[in-house]
């Protein structure tokens, strides 16, 4: 057997490890700056990761281990991962801080395995556990970001800030980012209304009603309260008037809510506004109450 054919043995091996290890980078980057939790440009990117990964174990492929070409691999990653988002430069550091941060966690376990061989005995020194624990401790800590990061600055009461918000309607619950807009005086019965923008209504209102949401028939929120009241009365649809830079008055179609919990309260059956257009590229709602 040559040498040749061991590195062939193993680049499968290789190959679904590294993928594996990318996605989970990209998903916990894409977690903390509150982005989709799902694309198919992240399975695209962690599959060219676990390709670079594999190549760079073969000896005609050896360059791909120096440090320039691994860095320009990272930003690679990034590019595809994150191509279509507006904050690229960000996202790709974060990237980097998320991937760097992972190294750190394998690089200290090693260390406290090799300090203290006889509690660890050897386990921490296979690859497949130090992955699994780094990957814990990543998620931890991305954990401790989101929950105490966004309700820190929720403290601070930043107009402009984002949070994490948890939306429930006819018991479909969901996860999206707010922007919290002091400008938005929204209210129905005093209550503070959310605004959400087109590309969450999949995940938030049934098959039935996503065929009566399409992006022509949101224009004109005045036509949408009869279909809806009809299919699911329940919603309690209804339409309240709103005013904003260029437009001197204008309708909404706002519908009943299961709950709203951000910034660690819960908002018990708030009104929920269908925004005819997109409202951002890093958030999907709008919030005027607090955080």
């Amino acid at each position: 057997m040559n040498i040749n054919q061991i590195h062939f043995i193993y680049i499968d091996e290789i190959f679904a490890r590294d993928a594996v290890m990318d996605l989970y980078l990209i998903l916990m980057t894409a977690r903390l700056a509150g982005l989709a939790s799902w694309r198919a440009s992240y399975l695209i990117a962690a599959l060219t990761g676990g390709l670079y990964a594999a190549l760079s174990y073969l000896p005609e492929w050896g360059f791909l281990t120096s440090a320039p070409v691994q860095c320009a691999a990272g930003i690679g990653l990034a590019l595809l991962a994150f191509g279509r988002e507006e904050n690229l430069i960000r996202l790709t550091i974060l990237f980097f801080a998320v991937s760097s941060g992972f190294a750190g966690f394998v690089l200290a376990l090693r260390l406290c395995a090799a300090r203290r061989p006889d509690i660890f005995h050897g386990v921490l020194y296979h690859d497949y556990f130090l992955c699994l624990a780094a990957a814990a401790c990543v998620y931890i800590f991305s954990y401790i970001i989101s929950a105490f990061g966004f309700r820190a600055a929720a403290g601070l009461r930043v107009s402009g800030g984002l949070a994490r918000v948890r939306i429930s309607i006819l018991g479909r619950a969901s996860e999206c980012v707010a922007l919290l807009d002091s400008g938005n005086t929204l209210r129905d019965g005093g209550q503070p209304v959310l605004i959400i923008s087109p590309e969450i209504l999949n995940l938030l209102f049934p098959p039935e009603l996503l065929g009566i949401f399409t992006p022509e028939r949101l224009k004109s929120p005045p036509d949408l309260a009869e279909p809806v009241m009809r299919v699911c009365p329940e919603l309690r649809p209804r339409l309240i008037p709103y005013h904003a830079v260029g437009v001197s008055a204008g309708l909404l179609l706002t519908v009943s809510s299961d709950w709203i919990e951000t910034g660690g309260a819960r908002y018990l059956r708030p009104r929920v506004a269908l925004s005819p257009t997109r409202l951002g590229g890093d958030y999907q709602a709008l919030w005027g109450g607090g955080f």
